[in-house]
């Protein structure tokens, strides 16, 4: 069974779970007669249990997300290139010599925003975002990725920076191929 269908059986259980107890919880305050704290000691133990279930179930499933391995080993990870971004006055300032990526290579990401706090994100070409950011002024903003799929990504503001944010789109700048050759061209 995928892990994505495990995952979202899984919570379609704890909210049905947890809805159907605060229902029954406030169907018994509204009642009008008076419950005793015995009463009450079922729906306390069954939310605490269900708190350490999920708590359980977060631990044991983030090493399925791929960033959170790679967060985890960030003081040890040596990327293969560093792409530095700089922004400045609503524009991303990109390389001159353009942004190419082999699929499954490292990368860092670090953006530098010299004016307001924006977001960095990084779109494949139907939309979807790959990953994004938030980019502080005055701060090294850095993120470590590996890109699974080839093809062609757009650059977005994922963060509200004034009226012209709407503006701060880099459409197919970073250029994700199969193999290094295809890369370098």
């Amino acid at each position: 069974m995928p892990l994505a269908l495990l995952v979202k059986g899984f919570y379609s259980v704890m909210v049905m779970t947890v809805l159907s107890m605060m229902w029954g919880y406030i169907r018994g305050l509204t009642s009008g007669r008076q419950s005793s704290w015995m009463a009450k000691m079922p729906f306390a133990w069954w939310i605490g249990f269900l708190v350490i279930v999920s708590i359980a179930f977060h631990v044991l499933t983030a090493w399925q997300v791929q960033w959170v391995r790679w967060e985890l080993q960030r003081a040890h990870l040596i990327p293969d290139r560093d792409i530095a971004v700089t922004v400045q006055d609503h524009q991303f300032h990109l390389p001159d010599e353009g942004i190419s990526i082999t699929r499954g290579e490292l990368v860092r990401f670090r953006v530098r925003s010299e004016d307001l706090t924006y977001g960095f994100g990084v779109f494949r070409e139907n939309g979807r975002m790959e990953f994004q950011m938030q980019v502080v002024p005055g701060h090294d903003n850095d993120l470590v990725w590996v890109f699974s799929e080839p093809g062609r990504y757009s650059i977005r503001s994922t963060e509200y920076a004034g009226p012209h944010t709407w503006r701060m789109h880099a459409k197919h700048v970073i250029n994700v191929a199969s193999d290094l050759r295809l890369a370098r061209r």
